[in-house]
């Protein structure tokens, strides 16, 4: 036995939203951008961030631990 309307059906095309009819999506652009950051802030806020907080090799916290077990004593 089967239900009168089974399954979803898409609503007519003069009751489609833009989107449903192949509309491009807005460009998430609102008003005058004069709030904006400038171009190059992504990449001063990382080289600050590399220099300030990031060592290349950092230590691992229990390391030093590790190296007193294994170190040689006279």
């Amino acid at each position: 036995m089967s239900a009168p309307n089974s399954g979803r059906q898409s609503p007519p095309e003069e009751r489609q939203s833009g989107i449903q009819q192949g509309q491009p999506p807005a460009t998430g652009k609102m008003g005058a951008s004069s709030s904006a950051p400038p171009q190059d802030f992504a990449q001063q806020k990382s080289d600050e961030t590399k220099n300030a907080k990031l060592e290349s090799n950092p230590a691992h916290p229990l390391g030093h631990i590790e190296a007193e077990k294994f170190a040689k004593t006279k």
